[in-house]
């Protein structure tokens, strides 16, 4: 078997350059904007520059550390406030990381769904252009689309969109250069549609779970992948060329050879989230989605590339490697937490690990160059009844599986201290009943074929808890929506919530039911929602474990390590926490108005002689203290 049998045919005829949508540009006060032209060589060393965050991790093996040494264990709760933007934006799910390209002054380049791009002076918080990709059917509001941040090199800077396509702009202006259609072609076959997508994934720019990656840029590709595992796909991941966007190679997730019949071609496998690369060995990480639909009597086997990680060659997307958390997945148990990599001696020789935290509740090391598992961490979430298949069609029988099928850890970015060898990794841990039942393909329709309910309170309890006495500084809180345009005139909104009274009626006995069902008593529960932890990758001990109360909400959002020991993390009550990397141990907190979503990060500014650290927080997620668009920014000058 050759690796082109992994590849997926790019038909020349496919209207690879036509934008479904359109760009809305505002411009304001470009002229801050330095030039500063950024190489391959300035993102693979920006983990090394405390006055740069240029790619996603903060480097290419996806770290999310600094050297930035300004801030200590010792001065970090004299942390303040230097500006909160409130960014006006329709219902999103604000789980970006944010880049900085240094300069007189800093630059922010920030996304915010459903598909904006700002350009932000670092020091004052000012908006200097933003660039707003309008779909051509509108965008759902039925769940929040997540944008996870743009990617930079030279003079451009580029995000993908919710309709598959990546948008090449101008750094200094937010001007389009080039669109990439991933649209235009699939499973081999030319889209035939007004727009120029394929009918198959036409509906993907008008729902609300598709979700934006943060492109990944190396030796000229540009990386991307897709989503929609939910709906029937067949995920792919694409290798685009920087220059003109235009297609290099597209490799197949659900390969048509590797899997049973035809449930290839409806079997999920999605790249959705962050990816991550080894410089040396000239490969990326793709996290792979589960497969589709939920239940695994349709698609028989291990179906691979889902629920895991595929390695494969920057340059020709040729095959290297795959490792599944779950093989044959029932569970939703998808990876799509962004895998990062470090050295290590290992049997007397240095020796490249990729590493990463599965929603099965562990931590998985395998050998970068072949893929074979090192080691499976110690449990940093709760388990129970793992691996138990659901009953069909009987969810109120159905025992209680921990970890649920938000995890242990989903989209959550983990970091990495290389200096005391500590992972620190956020988890959900929840009780979950699933039940299957059959269901049909269709275009643009769910195919999932699950019900679930979640243990996700204690019943008889309250759920208000005593919140810490921290605001956030209401003078500090810039309120862009009203110095722009107002941004909701612009958006059209789809409504997919049409009902009739049949199914309003039948709505409200399974909410009935449900209720029922949330009565019970799960003994093993440890009635904790969530965990942030410290684990070695290399050994899978777990250091130190600090847990939410299931009255906190689960925690998303990444985490961030800086040179001087400090983790910094959020949580869904709206607090912004600093800990001992090395113990755990919580040393300050700041209240950011918003839950903590997004991934934070930081740097240096030399003309201020500040260390700044910013918290993207909010989004619309059901569970969220309040909604809200926060991009908080603290600073500390030495």
């Amino acid at each position: 078997m050759t690796f082109e049998s992994h590849l997926e045919e790019l038909p020349e005829d496919a209207p690879w350059d036509e934008m479904p949508g359109e760009s809305q540009l505002e411009q304001y006060d470009t002229d801050q904007i330095p030039e500063v032209d950024i190489t391959e060589s300035d993102i693979r060393e920006s983990g090394q520059n405390p006055e740069n965050w240029l790619v996603f991790g903060n480097n290419y093996e996806g770290h999310r550390h600094t050297t930035a040494d300004q801030i200590t264990p010792e001065n970090v709760d004299q942390l303040e406030f230097e500006y909160v933007l409130e960014l006006g934006a329709p219902e999103n799910d604000f789980q970006g990381s944010p880049l900085v390209v240094q300069g007189d002054p800093p630059i922010i380049y920030q996304t915010i769904g459903p598909d904006r791009l700002y350009a932000i002076n670092g020091r004052t918080g000012e908006i200097l252009w933003r660039n707003i990709y309008e779909n051509a059917d509108g965008t759902s509001a039925e769940t929040p689309p997540a944008e996870r941040g743009p990617a930079v090199l030279g003079d451009m800077i580029y995000k993908s969109t919710l309709d598959l396509g990546v948008l090449a702009m101008d750094r200094y202006t937010g001007e389009p250069e080039w669109y990439y259609n991933g649209a235009a072609a699939y499973r081999g076959e030319v889209a035939d549609t007004d727009v120029g997508m394929h009918e198959e994934l036409r509906w993907e720019r008008s729902r609300g779970t598709t979700s934006s990656f943060p492109p990944m840029i190396c030796d000229g590709v540009l990386m991307k992948g897709s989503f929609g595992g939910e709906f029937g796909v067949s995920g792919f991941f694409d290798g685009i060329n920087v220059e003109d966007g235009s297609p290099e190679w597209r490799v197949n997730m659900t390969p048509e050879h590797e899997w049973v019949g035809d449930s290839w071609m409806h079997g999920g496998g999605t790249a959705w989230a962050a990816s991550n690369l080894d410089p040396e060995s000239g490969t990326i990480i793709i996290p792979s989605a589960n497969p589709g639909p939920w239940y695994g009597t349709v698609r028989p086997g291990f179906n691979p590339y889902t629920a895991g990680k595929v390695a494969v060659d920057i340059q020709t997307g040729e095959y290297e490697w795959h490792y599944q958390d779950a093989p044959h997945d029932w569970w939703d148990y998808d990876s799509p937490s962004p895998a990062l990599v470090f050295e290590e001696e290992h049997n007397g020789e240095p020796t490249r690990f990729a590493a990463w935290p599965g929603k099965t509740g562990w931590v998985y090391t395998v050998n970068m160059e072949t893929g074979q598992l090192h080691q499976r961490s110690e449990e940093y979430v709760q388990h129970h009844n793992m691996w138990s298949l659901p009953p069909y069609e009987d969810l109120e029988d159905a025992p209680w599986i921990m970890p649920e099928l938000r995890g242990g850890t989903n989209p959550q970015t983990s970091s990495f201290d290389p200096v005391s060898r500590t992972m620190v990794v956020k988890g959900v841990n929840h009780p979950m009943k699933f039940s299957w039942f059959e269901v049909e393909y269709e275009p643009g329709e769910v195919y999932i074929g699950m019900d679930t309910i979640r243990r996700d309170r204690v019943p008889g309890e309250e759920e208000e808890i005593d919140e810490p006495d921290i605001e956030t500084p209401r003078e500090e809180i810039v309120e862009v929506e009203e110095e722009l345009e107002d941004e909701e005139e612009d958006v059209e909104t789809v409504d997919d919530d049409e009902e009739d009274e049949e199914d309003e009626e039948e709505e409200e006995e399974e909410e009935e039911a449900a209720e029922e069902i949330e009565e019970e008593e799960v003994p093993f529960w440890n009635e904790n929602g969530g965990v942030l932890a410290g684990i070695d990758p290399f050994t899978g001990e777990v250091k130190w474990q600090q847990w939410y109360s299931w009255q906190q909400t689960p925690p998303w959002g990444g985490s961030m390590t800086t040179a001087t020991g400090i983790t910094f993390a959020g949580d869904g009550r709206d607090l912004f926490t600093a800990f001992d990397t090395e113990t755990g141990e919580e040393l300050a907190e700041w209240n950011v108005g918003a839950a903590v979503s997004g991934a934070p990060i930081s740097w240096y500014d030399p003309g201020e002689d500040k260390q700044y650290v910013a918290a993207p927080a909010g989004g619309e997620r059901e569970d969220w203290t309040e909604p809200g668009n926060r991009f908080a920014v603290l600073s500390l000058q030495r």
